[in-house]
């Protein structure tokens, strides 16, 4: 799109809110300085531990809910309740993302955020799957739909240079939830019950929102123009194979997040109390990973150190179908979650860097490729669900596959990028 005169701005999109949430480029601190922008990366921590971090925790409720509270639903009919919640952390960037463009970001985290926590507590006092559906499925999901896009937003304005390893710091968030979030049900459930274990957590998520519905903004001033689409941006052909990347990828990357305790229970590869903290080894490890290939990508090329995770995840996903020890397994928890982390930190990164030629459109660029993510990631888990009938060997070969396939077509991306970049400069 290209940027218009002051006068047609005003004229064709919408005025921020006079209180909006938007810093003056011309008064703010240069680009990877300055205390605020640190203030944005902690606020964004708390953000990506209640929505990503809850989405990476939910193989603990698709054990629980399988085995005991929704014993006579199937595995793939539990899955659709976290598949649709985390679908909706990128598809809510149809909504988000716009918005955002036009500088009504404390909405959105204000909104978002009471929605999140509304649904949280709502979940605490269901009885039926429909209702767990509902409320953890489809409420939390709007909530967490306002929360995403705006954040990585906010990274991406207030840093350059340092861009990979800022949203690498916020990223962690989701791992610390992770890890946070399945020891604090497993502790509680049993002592507290299901319901107050859900508030437990609910009122653990409304005191991590404070943060930045108070403090969140925006450094570049000027909100982008346009109608909120840019569709000719698919006449790119590295734009167009980074979507397709995202699609094919997101349905398999969180196949092992939602099924690796289920695995080592069936199989008995992990028996005794160790079996719990699968899911909080692999966000251990996703720690270190958001950081060390975020600080890679500065270094690379985040397109570069994307592909190198999807890589490396669809080798240990092809392994994961051989693997029967407890040390084995471990291993793969390990590393599954260092490289995995690549594949949910560094896109927002690549979107910035590689295929959004003006930042003040990153809100609805990045929206065309968390839409075909989120459609993945819809329909994946509960596909591997219904594959799961058949053995574990066909889960693990569509997950592995699937990876391979996003790591192909991310590497098509890299040589049209490349060359487009090339006839530029000739």
């Amino acid at each position: 799109m290209a940027l218009s005169t002051n006068k047609e701005t005003s004229d064709s999109v919408p005025t921020p809110p006079k209180n909006e949430a938007i810093i003056d480029e011309s008064e703010s601190p240069p680009r990877d300085r300055g205390v605020w922008a640190w203030v944005q990366c902690v606020a964004g921590f708390c953000l990506f531990f209640n929505t990503w971090g809850m989405l990476n925790s939910f193989g603990i409720f698709q054990t629980f809910y399988e085995q005991d509270f929704l014993r006579n639903s199937s595995a793939s009919q539990v899955s659709w309740i976290g598949t649709v919640q985390s679908s909706f952390i990128m598809l809510g960037s149809l909504y988000s993302g716009p918005l955002f463009d036009r500088g009504y970001l404390r909405h959105l985290v204000l909104l978002g955020s009471i929605i999140l926590v509304f649904g949280m507590f709502m979940t605490s006092i269901c009885t039926q799957y429909w209702h767990i559906l509902l409320t953890q499925g489809v409420v939390m999901g709007l909530g967490t739909g306002c929360l995403f896009t705006p954040t990585t937003g906010v990274i991406a304005s207030h840093f350059d240079k340092r861009r990979g390893l800022a949203m690498g710091i916020v990223s962690t968030g989701s791992t610390i939830g992770g890890i946070i979030f399945p020891v604090m049900f497993h502790k509680l459930v049993d002592s507290a019950g299901y319901g107050w274990t859900i508030r437990a957590i609910a009122f653990l998520m409304l005191a991590l929102s404070i943060l930045p519905v108070c403090s969140m903004r925006v450094r570049v001033k000027t909100p982008s123009s346009g109608n909120g689409l840019d569709i000719g941006a698919f006449r790119d052909p590295g734009f167009s194979f980074f979507a397709i990347a995202m699609f094919v990828g997101y349905l398999g990357l969180y196949i092992p997040f939602f099924y690796i305790q289920l695995y080592s229970l069936e199989e008995r590869s992990i028996v005794g109390g160790l079996n719990v903290y699968t899911l909080p080894i692999m966000n251990a490890a996703g720690l270190l990973g958001r950081l060390a290939l975020g600080y890679l990508g500065d270094r690379i090329g985040p397109l570069n150190a994307f592909m190198l995770s999807a890589w490396a995840c669809g080798a240990l996903v092809f392994a994961w179908s051989g693997m029967e020890t407890k040390d084995s397994v471990i291993a793969f928890c390990v590393l599954y979650g260092f490289f995995s982390s690549g594949l949910i930190t560094l896109p927002a990164t690549v979107v910035a860097q590689n295929l959004c030629p003006d930042i003040r459109q990153y809100g609805v660029r990045m929206m065309l490729h968390l839409v075909p993510a989120a459609l993945g990631l819809l329909i994946g888990n509960p596909i591997a669900g219904a594959i799961l009938k058949d053995g574990w060997t066909g889960l693990q070969v569509f997950a592995a596959s699937l990876i391979v396939a996003s790591a192909i077509f991310s590497g098509l991306t890299k040589y049209f990028t490349v060359r487009l970049s090339k006839n530029i400069q000739g």
